[in-house]
C-alpha cells in the first residue's frame, strides 16, 4: 500500500500524457479519448491560421512533431511506456519524412534546418542537465552511506569492467576510450524511469528505494565527471592523456568551488528576491543555466558539465522547492527538445548500420536487463541485505540512462564514437527502456518466481534472532514495516504490556531496537512478504497483525488470504493513503484499513473546532508548539534512524 509522500523527483512532467503520473490520472486519461481527440483537432485548427499566414517554415514541422508525439504518447501510455520513446519516435518520423526531399527543395524550403536542430539539441541537453543538477541530492548518498557506497561503487566498477571486457570481445578493433565510454553508457541507469516506477508503486521511502536513488545520484556524479573528459579526448584525438584529464578535473573542481561561493553570497539574496515573481525567476534560471554553460565553453570546460553544476548551485539554496515549482516547465521543454532532435538525428546515420547491429543490440539489452539485477544480488549478499531488497535494487536499475544518450551524442561529436557505436548505444538504451518499463509492472511477480533461488542471500544476512528475547509466538502483536505510524502502534501496545514483534527489512532499524533494553518491542530483520515468514512466526496465532508496508499491496492480499485459511478470527489491519486501495483491501478481506487521509481529515476537524474561536495571534500557536516539542522528542528518541521515518 501507499502512504503519503512529500519528496520531489526529477521527472519531467508532461501531464496528462506521462505514464509516470498517478494511477488516478492514468485512469482519467484512458477514460476520456473523446476529449483528447477534441484537444488534438482543436490544436491543429488553432495552428492553421499560422500556416496559412506563412508563419515561418519551422512552425509546421515542429507542430507536426509535437502533435504526433502526443498521439504516440497516448499509445505508449496504454502499455505503460515512458513518453521519452514517443519524442524519439516522432523525431525519427520527421527526419525520414524530410530526408525524402531533394537537396535543392530542402535548401529552398527548410534553409539551415540541421543547424537549427543542432541548436535546439544543445539547448535541450543544457536544460536537462541543469534540472538534473537542481535535483542532485547528496543527502540520498549520506542517508544510507554504507549501503549506497558499497552497492553503488561496487556495481559501477564491476559493471564497467564486465561490459568493457564483453565489448572488447565483440567489438574488435575499437580503441580503449571508445570501449570505455560504450561500457559507461550501458552502466548508467535512468533516473526518470526509476523515479516513475518508485512513485507509481509508492516505494520511494522503502529501503531499496532509498538505496536505488542514492546509487543514481552517485552515477550522475560519475557521469558528469567523465562527460567533461570528452572535451579533452576531442582535443587529443580520442587518446587518453593523464595530464589533460587531471587538468579538466581540476577545472571542474575549481568551477564547483566558484559556483558554491556565488551561490552562498550572491545567488542566495538574489533568488530570494526573484521568488516573488515567477516570470523573473523562470527567465533568471534559464539565463543562469545558459550563462554558466557559455562561460564554461569559452574557458575550456564542458558546457554540459557547466549546466549541471549551475543546477547544483541553485539546488543547494534554501528556496529549492519554490524554485522547482516555478521553473518546472524547463523540465518538459528540455526533454522535448532533446529527444525530438535526437530522433531526428538518428535518421542521419546510414540505416544499414542499424540493420547490421540489431542482434548485437538485443544481446546488450539482455545483458543490461538481466546482468544488473545479478550484480545487485551479489552486492546484496556481500552487504548482508535480504534477498528481496537485493533483487528489487537491481530490478529498478536494470536499464540504461537518458544521460547515456547525451554521452553517446557528445562522444560522437568528439570523434570517440563512430556511427556504428553511436547507433549501438542508442538501440541498446531504447531497448532497455522498453523491457525495463514492462519489468517494473511485474517486479513483484518476477521476485516471487525466483524467491527460492535467493535463499542463499537470505541465509547469509543476519539470522532470525527472537529466542534471546524470551518471546512466545502466541497472542503476540505483529507489526510489519517501521515508519511513524507503525512506531506509534507498536509503542501503544508495548506500553500496555503486549509483546510486539516488529518486522522490517531495514537492518539499521532492527539494530536500533535491539539496543533498547526492557522493551516489549522485539525487532526482527525479515522479509515480511515471504509466506514462510508468516508461518514461521505464527501470524495465525497472533492477537493482531498490522501491516504498514509502503510499497504495493500484494503482500497484504497474500497475508489476508493466509489468515483467512489458517485463522480467520485473527484481526488483520493494513494502512494506506489511497481511497482506491482501501476499497481493494476491504474486498480482499482486510478487517480494518487505516486510511491515513481519512483519519487525518477527521482529526483536522477537531483541531479546527478547538482553534476557530481564538484570536489571530493565538490561533494554532499552542498546537504548533506542542507538535514541535513532540517531533523533537521523537528525533531525540530515535537518534540516527529519525531520517528513515
Amino acid at each position: 500500500m501507499r502512504l503519503a509522500r512529500s519528496r520531489r523527483a526529477w521527472v519531467p512532467s508532461l501531464p496528462p500524457f506521462n505514464p509516470g503520473t498517478s494511477t488516478e490520472r492514468m485512469a482519467m486519461l484512458h477514460s476520456h479519448p473523446l476529449r483528447i481527440a477534441v484537444l488534438f483537432v482543436g490544436t491543429l485548427l488553432l495552428a492553421s491560421p499560422a500556416y496559412a499566414g506563412g508563419g515561418g517554415w519551422l512552425i509546421k514541422p515542429l507542430g507536426l512533431m509535437l502533435g504526433g508525439a502526443m498521439l504516440i504518447t497516448l499509445v505508449l501510455s496504454k502499455i505503460q511506456q515512458t513518453s521519452i520513446l514517443s519524442f524519439i519516435a516522432m523525431g525519427v518520423v520527421m527526419g525520414l519524412a524530410i530526408g525524402g526531399y531533394e537537396e535543392d527543395y530542402l535548401l529552398a524550403h527548410f534553409p539551415g534546418l540541421d543547424a537549427i536542430v543542432s541548436g535546439f539539441q544543445q539547448v535541450g541537453i543544457a536544460l536537462l542537465l541543469f534540472i538534473a543538477g537542481m535535483e542532485f541530492d547528496i543527502g540520498s548518498i549520506t542517508k544510507r552511506a554504507r549501503l549506497v557506497l558499497t552497492n553503488g561503487i561496487g556495481q559501477i566498477v564491476l559493471a564497467l569492467l564486465l561490459l568493457f571486457l564483453v565489448a572488447q570481445a565483440l567489438l574488435q578493433g575499437e580503441s580503449f576510450s571508445t570501449l570505455f565510454y560504450f561500457a559507461l553508457c550501458l552502466t548508467l541507469s535512468s533516473t526518470i524511469i526509476i523515479r516513475t516506477a518508485l512513485d507509481t508503486r509508492g516505494g520511494g521511502d522503502s529501503l531499496q528505494g532509498q538505496i536505488v536513488m542514492g546509487i543514481t545520484v552517485l552515477q550522475d556524479l560519475v557521469a558528469i565527471i567523465l562527460l567533461a573528459q570528452l572535451l579533452g579526448l576531442k582535443e587529443t584525438g580520442g587518446v587518453i592523456v593523464p595530464g589533460t584529464a587531471l587538468l579538466i578535473l581540476a577545472k571542474l573542481v575549481g568551477l564547483a568551488l566558484v559556483l558554491w561561493v556565488l551561490s552562498k553570497y550572491i545567488l542566495d539574496p538574489v533568488v530570494k528576491y526573484l521568488t516573488k515573481s515567477p516570470e523573473l525567476l523562470f527567465v533568471s534560471a534559464l539565463g543562469w543555466c545558459m550563462g554558466v554553460a557559455s562561460v564554461c565553453a569559452a574557458i575550456g570546460i564542458s558546457p554540459e558539465a557547466g549546466a549541471f553544476l549551475a543546477g547544483v548551485s541553485v539546488g543547494i539554496l534554501p528556496y529549492k522547492l519554490d524554485i522547482e515549482d516555478k521553473v518546472e516547465p524547463l523540465k518538459s521543454f528540455g526533454m522535448v527538445l532533446f529527444f525530438l532532435t535526437l530522433g531526428y538525428g538518428l535518421t542521419k546515420v546510414d540505416g544499414q548500420v542499424y540493420q547490421d547491429d540489431i542482434k548485437l543490440a538485443c544481446f546488450f539489452v539482455a545483458l543490461v536487463v538481466i546482468g544488473k539485477p545479478i550484480l545487485s544480488i551479489i552486492f546484496g549478499w556481500l552487504t548482508k541485505l535480504k534477498g528481496r531488497p537485493s533483487f528489487m535494487i537491481g530490478g529498478y536499475l536494470n536499464q540504461c540512462s537518458e544521460i547515456s544518450l547525451i554521452i553517446a551524442l557528445i562522444a560522437r561529436e568528439a570523434g570517440v564514437f563512430n556511427d556504428r557505436m553511436f547507433a549501438l548505444v542508442v538501440l541498446t538504451v531504447i531497448g532497455s527502456f522498453i523491457v525495463s518499463s514492462f519489468g517494473h509492472l511485474y517486479i513483484n511477480e518476477l521476485y516471487a518466481m525466483i524467491r527460492g533461488m535467493l535463499r542463499f542471500v537470505d541465509n547469509h544476512s543476519a539470522p532470525y534472532q527472537v529466542e534471546s528475547f524470551d518471546f512466545e509466538f502466541k497472542d503476540h502483536v505483529v507489526v510489519l514495516s517501521y515508519n511513524e505510524l507503525s512506531g506509534e502502534i507498536a509503542d501503544f501496545y508495548a506500553q500496555r504490556g503486549e509483546k510486539v514483534l516488529l518486522m522490517d527489512l531495514d537492518p539499521e532499524i532492527t539494530e536500533f531496537f535491539k539496543g533498547k533494553e526492557n522493551s516489549n518491542i522485539i525487532p526482527l530483520y525479515a522479509d515480511m512478504e515471504d509466506p514462510d515468514v508468516w508461518e514461521q512466526f505464527a501470524f495465525d496465532k497472533a492477537k493482531l497483525v498490522i501491516s504498514c508496508l509502503d510499497e504495493g499491496q500484494e503482500a497484504e492480499i497474500g497475508i489476508s488470504q493466509f489468515l483467512k485459511q489458517r485463522s480467520p478470527d485473527v484481526p488483520f489491519l493494513a494502512a494506506t493513503s489511497s481511497h482506491e486501495e482501501a476499497l481493494e483491501l476491504y474486498e480482499m478481506g482486510v478487517r480494518y484499513v487505516i486510511q491515513t487521509d481519512y483519519l487525518a481529515s477527521k482529526k483536522f476537524r477537531e483541531v479546527f473546532g478547538e482553534e476557530i474561536d481564538k484570536s489571530g495571534s493565538e490561533a494554532f500557536k499552542e498546537k504548533g508548539e506542542e507538535h514541535w516539542k513532540a517531533t523533537r522528542e521523537i528525533k531525540e528518541g530515535l537518534g540516527e534512524i529519525f531520517k528513515f521515518v
